[in-house]
């Protein structure tokens, strides 16, 4: 586990690993740099939880951050948590005797139950799980949370570990390249609980999300072909990407346009408006971009969307059960 300014819940996430119903594990924890109340939490467990190593260091960032908890992590098998998320009491115990049941898998995940920042469960997520479905996802997008996995510790090191130039989405790059040297699997229901907030990461910063995103697809194209990835240093090269994937600019563009509205709509639902107006205006300027045509017209959909809260799976389910108490029988439809 690795942190930085996690006060408001790296004292959940911690509870909830030393409720693990599976005890024969280590907690190697990482602060990133904290400046809040982190450290003064952190000590508190360390008092308290026999199993927590500590290690303090000044902002490496995330992906160094995970490299140094594994090298000094002493079990075969690499667990991750993050420290806003929640781990159910079973999780260990059943992604390890997976493990051990399956001497080739070397990567595993699960489901994950979505929660607000108050822990509310807000609905179940399910992912692909067998190892031809994930590898399949696998060359357009990410099918496991990083905090529901487990890895064997000799394909990680195999792979070379996440790779520390890139600041974002360094999980995916690394499922990629595990991908291509042992199978992967999700346990096909929740052992995490995945918390939805508008300080995360990957939120605040969409639009390069989907940039890193495009050239870690790209990478697994030029491994296969024998050509160079389409990083500097760890860094993502976009120009270099688009070439690999032969798409056009403008579908990127469009792409961007979308995940922006996208995280418009979500800050809304946080109730942070300057986020949301901060979105939208990025979209508005990627539109601008976009040549005439369906994409753009597509973009000008998006964007006004973007004005409007989403209604989430469990808010149409009350809308759809408070419709049919008004309807006369014969007018319900069942699911």
């Amino acid at each position: 586990m690795a942190v930085r300014n996690g006060s408001a819940f790296i004292d959940q996430a911690l509870a909830s690993l030393t409720d693990q119903e599976f005890t024969d594990f280590e907690i190697v924890l990482i602060d990133n740099g904290s400046s809040d109340h982190t450290g003064r939490i952190i000590s508190k467990w360390i008092n308290a939880e026999p199993r927590l190593r500590v290690f303090r260091l000044a902002r490496p960032g995330l992906a160094r951050s995970l490299n140094y908890a594994a090298a000094m992590a002493r079990g075969g098998f690499l667990a991750r948590l993050d420290s806003d998320d929640v781990a159910l009491p079973s999780r260990l115990g059943l992604q390890y005797a997976m493990m051990q049941d399956r001497p080739a898998l070397g990567l595993l995940g699960s489901f994950v139950e979505l929660i607000d920042r108050e822990g509310r469960v807000i609905c179940e997520r399910r992912l692909p799980v067998t190892d031809a479905e994930l590898k399949h996802f696998l060359r357009s997008g990410n099918p496991f949370v990083h905090s529901t996995i487990m890895m064997r510790r000799d394909a990680y090191d195999y792979a070379g570990g996440y790779r520390e130039g890139l600041r974002l989405c360094e999980d995916f790059d690394l499922w990629c390249r595990l991908a291509e040297v042992t199978e992967l699997a999700n346990l096909d229901r929740p052992l995490v609980r995945y918390r939805l907030h508008g300080s995360a990461m990957s939120f605040r910063q969409a639009t390069r999300v989907a940039l890193v995103d495009v050239c870690i697809i790209a990478a697994q194209q030029a491994r296969l072909r024998g050509e160079p990835e389409p990083f500097d240093k760890g860094m993502p090269k976009l120009r270099q990407a688009l070439t690999l994937l032969a798409t056009p600019r403008a579908v990127f563009l469009y792409r961007v346009l979308k995940i922006n509205t996208n995280a418009a709509r979500l800050a809304l639902e946080f109730g942070d408006r300057q986020q949301s107006r901060a979105f939208r205006r990025r979209g508005f300027r990627l539109l601008m971009t976009l040549p005439p045509g369906k994409a753009m017209w597509r973009g000008v959909w998006h964007i006004a969307a973007s004005y409007f809260h989403p209604h989430s799976r469990r808010r149409r389910k009350i809308l759809y059960a408070k419709l049919l108490t008004l309807l006369p029988p014969s007018r319900w439809r069942l699911n």
